[in-house]
């Protein structure tokens, strides 16, 4: 899974506190240069008070990959905002190679059999998939048969506004894990680029100090640390970033925070019971673009 923060406007914060303190003065946004204190009230008071003015301001281009087609069926329906999938019409699978589906973590951790299980369903809808094609049907109808585990990448714009209701929804441990992981990685470009735009934001118990998933506060504790844990990367990769040329990228691996590992000896008994080398582990890394 790969995450990156492609573009955005560098100086959103500054842009955005002087067009709110613009509305109450004489003088136009263009006059006025908003210190960093001004700039954080002004940003802590806009989301306290959902303003919508003044978060439509900031704007975001994000790139999602080796996500399934599971995830993007969800990550569409936000619908203030702009996406271009990878079209299965013009784009040809390879079902011969065994990274082209995502596994699941909770299958792996059930053990070999339920790994192989899942494995070999992929194998068969790829065969069928790939034995329509040779029967002369349309890419755009022998994909019918592809699984909706099959790895895709799309590109995603939106605002500030957007941004944030997407983290309030999907930071939420009842958020799918897919999408749950993406978000994490996504509060952390934020925090990175815009660190008062984000501060305080994540799901409901965070933003609002109000549980509205199914587990009753049972985990903020793990929400507060998992924020906490990214408040601090994110202050320690500004740094870094900071450091790049304009057009470089900002690369963190976190596989350890946000990912999953698979056991070695599970990974190598599929691998030889398959007849393949597979790789059941789930990367993420996220890149950020310097400005």
């Amino acid at each position: 899974m790969r995450i990156i923060l492609l573009d955005y406007l560098e100086n959103s914060e500054e842009v955005m506190t002087a067009g709110a303190l613009a509305t109450r003065s004489q003088r136009s946004a263009a006059d006025i240069t908003p210190s960093l204190e001004d700039i954080r009230k002004m940003l802590k008071w806009t989301k306290k008070m959902r303003l919508s003015s003044v978060l439509d301001f900031s704007y975001y281009i994000i790139t999602i990959e080796g996500v399934s087609r599971s995830f993007t069926h969800q990550w569409v329906r936000y619908r203030i905002a702009a996406h271009m999938q990878q079209s299965l019409r013009f784009v040809k699978i390879d079902p011969r190679r065994t990274d082209w589906f995502v596994v699941p973590p909770t299958i792996t951790r059930k053990g070999v059999n339920a790994v192989l299980e899942y494995v070999s369903n992929q194998f068969r809808a790829g065969e069928t998939y790939l034995k329509l094609l040779e029967m002369g049907i349309p890419p755009e109808d022998a994909r019918f048969a592809l699984p909706i585990g099959v790895k895709t990448h799309l590109a995603s714009a939106f605002d500030a506004e957007e941004y944030i209701h997407i983290l309030y929804q999907r930071m939420c441990f009842d958020a799918q894990w897919e999408i749950r992981t993406v978000a994490n990685a996504l509060l952390l470009a934020g925090l990175i680029v815009h660190p008062n735009i984000f501060e305080g934001v994540g799901p409901p118990c965070i933003y609002e100090g109000i549980c509205r998933g199914t587990r009753k506060n049972k985990c903020k504790k793990d929400v507060e640390e998992l924020i906490g844990k990214l408040t601090e990367i994110a202050n320690k990769a500004r740094k870094n970033l900071d450091s790049l040329k304009p057009g470089e990228f900002l690369k963190l691996d976190l596989t350890d925070v946000l990912g999953y590992k698979a056991p070695d000896d599970i990974e190598k008994e599929v691998s030889e019971k398959i007849g393949v080398p597979i790789n059941l582990d789930i990367n993420v890394i996220l890149e950020v673009k310097k400005k």
